[in-house]
């Protein structure tokens, strides 16, 4: 017969020996916890540094480019993320201490990357240049058991664990991967390759560069004109003049009107059919090119076979 206190005994001894097993599958549950999260934070670090970078203007088209500077961008990630937290742009220092872990602040390093390059087309390489942008950072710390128990029933007569509770080492995190002296990392192109600087936002109302504000836009454009090649140069200017006689506008030649402030064919903008300086897009007998006129009215009454209206020519 099992007495009462025979069962309290029993469920003590079950207690204890299973808080053996609880206890260190709890400590060594919040070490392993924190050091996944420490290890979310150095590879956090490396990609915030990345991206980062991508804010920088290294350009004013067509012929200023400067790299990044991978040591400045590097440098500015360390420094945000010396507590281990991106959140804020205070930095703390050195070490950070959690329950059972610690960690150095990581290191970030950034270089250039020349495999990550932007190849323009042939057109547009005097515009754009390449093999240049590319950037590539990884980031590495290292953490150790804080507090830890070495020990725990594991030596001594009597021991109740064969193998040592823990190992005093400490680890290297990587970014990226793991070893090789952490230097794998992200690596992106910079650089957005279009116009965003106030140098080249301005407006360009005139169709040649005499007074263009924005010569940034008009002499990356008429570069990539220039570049292609014009192998029927001259045809719509033949044409034009077998048709009605002469050339309304020069087809060889470089034109360009650029406003960034609105929509240029609404009535309180120049330009369109709306200005009374420039020929309507289809051509009737009020336009103030005399030779579109003339050629309306030289119109037979059939097109193509076709009955024409001449309510769409006046």
């Amino acid at each position: 017969m099992v007495t009462t206190r025979q069962r309290r005994g029993q469920g003590t001894v079950e207690l204890a020996l299973g808080l053996l097993v609880f206890v260190t599958i709890l400590v060594f549950g919040i070490h392993f916890a924190e050091i996944g999260f420490l290890s979310l934070k150095v590879q956090e670090s490396s990609a915030t540094a990345i991206w980062d970078a991508t804010q920088a203007k290294m350009h004013v088209l067509p012929d200023q480019w400067d790299l990044l500077n991978p040591s400045t961008v590097a440098q500015r990630a360390t420094s945000r993320y010396a507590d281990l937290d991106g959140r804020s742009s205070s930095s703390g220092g050195g070490i950070i201490t959690y329950v059972f872990t610690r960690a150095q602040s990581p290191e970030v390093r950034c270089q250039a990357e020349g495999s990550i390059t932007h190849a323009p087309a042939p057109t547009t390489d005097g515009v754009y240049q390449a093999t240049l942008g590319g950037m590539r950072c990884s980031a590495q710390a290292t953490i150790s058991a804080w507090q830890f128990p070495t020990s725990f029933l594991d030596s001594g007569a009597g021991s109740f664990f064969q193998e040592r509770h823990l190992q005093t080492t400490s680890m290297t995190i990587c970014g990226v991967n793991r070893g090789g002296g952490c230097q794998a990392g992200f690596g992106i192109l910079l650089d957005d390759f279009g116009l965003a600087t106030p140098e080249e936002s301005r407006n360009c109302q005139v169709l040649d560069d005499s007074g263009c504000d924005n010569q940034a836009y008009y002499q990356s454009a008429i570069r990539v004109f220039q570049r292609h090649p014009w192998g029927n140069a001259g045809a719509a200017e033949r044409l034009a003049r077998a048709t009605i006689g002469q050339v309304p506008i020069q087809s060889g030649k470089f034109w360009m009107s650029f406003n960034v402030n609105g929509n240029s064919y609404t009535d309180d903008e120049n330009g369109g059919d709306q200005d009374p300086g420039t020929w309507v897009t289809t051509p009737g007998t009020d336009s103030p090119t005399q030779a579109y006129v003339d050629s309306v009215g030289e119109r037979k009454p059939c097109w193509m076979g076709f009955e024409c209206d001449h309510k769409y020519y006046q």
